[in-house]
């Protein structure tokens, strides 16, 4: 009787585990390549308009005043050119900069004069926030469109 018993106990337990496996899938697991995208071309006119916070003067629209960013030459993420500010300006900053992976980020950095994250934000738009740690401070929050 202690056999059977033994036995019973036995095959409950096995019964109560069940079974752990699990069939194979009949589909193939999906690629985790990620892939690159392209990079964009920033090469041209972009203009737009500024607003900011200097350090001593507060919240500032820089008197409407416009800016302009010319991308004159691009290899791969790396391009140069430089920012005009004003209208009738005939002055210009020098700039350089690299497209982030992502296709649509972006750094620059200007000749004496602080440096500036970007981001495409539209076909034909982009934004720029510029930041420059000089005496005064100040930061400023950019949107360009391609012309």
């Amino acid at each position: 009787m202690k056999i059977a018993v033994t036995i019973l106990v036995i095959i409950l337990a096995v019964l109560a585990c069940g079974c752990t496996a699990t069939a194979p899938s009949a589909t193939p697991a999906a690629s985790t390549t990620p892939t690159t995208p392209t990079t964009p071309s920033l090469k041209g006119t972009w203009s737009g308009t500024m607003l900011g916070y200097e350090e001593k003067i507060g919240f500032t629209d820089y008197g409407k005043m416009p800016i302009t960013m010319v991308v004159t030459e691009q290899q791969g993420r790396l391009f140069s050119g430089y920012l005009k500010f004003g209208v009738n300006s005939t002055g210009t900053l020098a700039m350089a900069g690299v497209i982030g992976r992502d296709g649509k980020t972006f750094a620059l950095v200007e000749n004496v004069n602080g440096y500036t994250t970007g981001e495409l934000i539209g076909t034909d738009t982009i934004e720029l926030t510029h930041v420059d740690d000089a005496d005064p401070y100040s930061v400023a929050l950019d949107t360009l469109k391609r012309v």
